[in-house]
């Protein structure tokens, strides 16, 4: 018991870079990378704000973390990765109350806003869409492959990026594919269109894999950094197809599931469907939602949708 209050002590009076280094191994030892490197990159910002990585808990304050949201500001950062850093930072320090590291009398970050700002959901027209479909990519290039992901995902109801990269041959069967949302874990389905079955056919290897991203050979660790550096790829891949389909818009992974919507609710989908195959609604009210429309009439719709003939 002794020793265990000797290391506390230890870490606190050697500060929150000792500790929250300490957190993120943990983190990555549990397998939550995704965390791991949220905390990471925060804890990197503080670091280079503060200009050293000796930091004291004493020096979390209210009028520090004010003087340092305005510092990323000041960086060219936006307002909501500003936040990011914060709740993090917070979550590593209330980790530390938790834990009694520490024992603060107020909570320094108490009376700081920060929750996520709204921030503009843009779409794409279908002419648009048509342009991005019709470009002429050499067929197996890596460009070709982001097109055509980005198209699958417009397909797919707006899939995210994340749960395409994750997606089994297992989980299409016939005319759906139903998966879990990896960010929320929610049950989603939607119908497999011919378009897509055409799109991720050309990609089809000895992997249970739909896309060749992730690795059945590879632990949880190895296929996290090869997802990141496959993300980093595609938005970096998306903005060159922009330039060659000289679309007017810098796009992003988030832009076909936006996209998706859009043009789902000017075909009046109902708003109860498209919340569903965007993966906002729960199992049970999935459930209830597809009980209470034909099937065969959404799948019309959702033609009418992602028709870009």
């Amino acid at each position: 018991m002794e020793e265990i209050e000797k290391i506390k002590k230890g870490i606190a009076r050697n500060g929150f870079v000792l500790y929250a280094l300490g957190v993120i191994d943990r983190m990555e030892r549990g397998g939550r990378y995704g965390i791991a490197q949220a905390y990471r990159s925060s804890l990197k910002s503080f670091v280079q704000f503060t200009g050293s990585e000796r930091i004291p808990f004493q020096l979390f304050k209210p009028v520090v973390l004010k003087y340092y949201e305005s510092w990323v500001l000041r960086q060219g950062c936006c307002e909501n990765t500003a936040r990011f850093y914060l709740r993090n930072l917070r979550s590593i320090y209330n980790r530390a109350v938790d834990e009694k590291i520490i024992r603060p009398r107020v909570n320094p970050f108490t009376g700081i806003p920060l929750e996520t700002m709204p921030t503009r959901k843009r779409s794409l027209p279908k002419r648009w869409l048509r342009r991005i479909k019709n470009l002429k990519l050499e067929e197996g290039s890596s460009l070709a492959m982001s097109r055509d992901m980005f198209l699958f995902s417009f397909y797919a109801c707006g899939m995210g990026f994340a749960d395409m990269v994750c997606l089994k041959w297992e989980q299409v069967v016939k005319e759906k594919i139903h998966y879990d949302r990896v960010k929320t874990g929610r049950p989603v389905f939607v119908f497999a269109e011919k378009p897509m079955l055409e799109i991720i056919a050309k990609y089809r290897t000895d992997s249970s894999y739909v896309w060749s991203i992730l690795s059945d050979k590879e632990d949880a660790e190895k296929n996290y950094k090869h997802y990141r550096s496959a993300l980093s790829n595609f938005n970096r891949h998306l903005k060159i197809i922009a330039k060659k389909a000289n679309i007017p818009e810098s796009l992003s992974s988030y832009m076909a599931r936006h996209s998706w919507a859009t043009a789902a609710r000017n075909q009046l989908m109902p708003t109860a469907i498209i919340s569903s195959c965007l993966g906002h609604a729960s199992e049970k009210t999935t459930q209830i939602y597809l009980d209470s429309f034909n099937e065969d009439l959404v799948k019309r719709i959702n033609y009418k949708v992602t028709n870009l003939d």
